[in-house]
């Protein structure tokens, strides 16, 4: 029973990282206009700005490789799940074991080489020009 416990609490807190992600980068915005003597976006602008990208259709180059198309989603889980190993709300958690700061920048810079790495993997040549300057 405390296993299932554990998931559940482990699971909150992913779900809760990813829902509250697009607030912190809207209250950053909001200080860095505030301290230029700005009135800056709204709080829920990342969630509007994510709402319109998912509603936008997928353009795709006719020669993008299996890589390029899957980079993203890789991306995406890399972060998330480093960002979810930081213990935030609970102590103990299950997967806390493998939450040590070497796996942490591990998990980020794969996400970073998968970046690179789906720039480069496809024969346009301002992508390649992308990667290189990403080094």
């Amino acid at each position: 029973m405390a296993v299932i416990f554990d998931l559940a609490v482990q699971g909150a807190q992913m779900l809760l990282v990813l829902l509250l992600a697009p607030l912190l980068t809207g209250f950053v915005r909001k200080v860095k206009a505030r301290l230029l003597l700005r009135q800056g976006p709204p709080l829920i602008q990342p969630y509007r700005d994510l709402v319109r990208l998912m509603r936008k259709e997928v353009v795709l180059a006719e020669n993008a490789s299996w890589l390029f198309r899957v980079s993203p989603y890789l991306i995406f889980a890399a972060t998330w799940v480093a960002a979810s190993l930081v213990p935030t709300f609970g102590t103990g958690l299950l997967f806390s074991w493998s939450a040590d700061l070497i796996a942490i920048i591990a998990l980020l810079g794969s996400a970073r080489f998968f970046l690179a790495l789906g720039r480069a993997w496809t024969s346009a040549p301002a992508s390649a020009a992308s990667a290189r300057a990403a080094r």
